[in-house]
């Protein structure tokens, strides 16, 4: 059995190779990248994307080349993640709208994760879409599911407590 097996990808005449490498992503295609997240619901959405009061949970921008990720974190019942994804979607349906009309090559990707540890499909694209990939991509799901089904367990302890607002 050979194991060191080459491919060859053709070209058809009149056309041109892609030189996009598979796996690339959309982080793969700037160098300036930067990055926030809504953590304890202090983030404010970068001003020079566009004005607005939502803040997704993480959001990932490159002035240079013009482009915005917005990622919604969600982990719901995993018999509701379809929900989930839709709800979400259409929450920032509006903004994605808005940012592309000042110029913007903007995405979303809503992620959830079910209560329970079960990584939707959503996940599995976001992280493509974004070029992790392979192992890398494997890794970082197994960590994000056993991190969603950890907050779930300490919520389902807490349960009995009294929630006390912060302040």
């Amino acid at each position: 059995m050979q194991k060191n097996i080459t491919f060859v990808n053709f070209v058809r005449a009149g056309e041109k190779k892609d030189n996009q490498a598979e796996g690339l992503g959309i982080l793969g295609t700037a160098s300036d990248w930067q990055m926030t997240a809504d953590i304890h619901q202090r983030m404010s959405f970068p001003a020079e994307i566009a004005a607005t009061s939502l803040r997704p949970d993480i959001v990932i921008w490159s002035q240079g080349t013009r482009q915005a990720v917005l990622l919604e974190l969600t982990v719901p019942w995993e018999d509701r993640i379809e929900e989930a994804y839709e709800r979400k979607m259409a929450k920032y349906q509006q903004l994605v709208e808005d940012c592309k009309q000042r110029g913007w090559r903007t995405w979303c990707l809503a992620i959830e994760v079910g209560c329970r540890g079960f990584a939707g499909q959503s996940m599995w694209r976001a992280l493509r879409t974004l070029g992790v990939v392979g192992a890398e991509r494997k890794k970082l799901i197994t960590e994000v599911c056993r991190e969603a089904e950890v907050a779930s367990q300490w919520i389902w302890r807490k349960r009995d407590e009294v929630w006390k607002s912060a302040k």
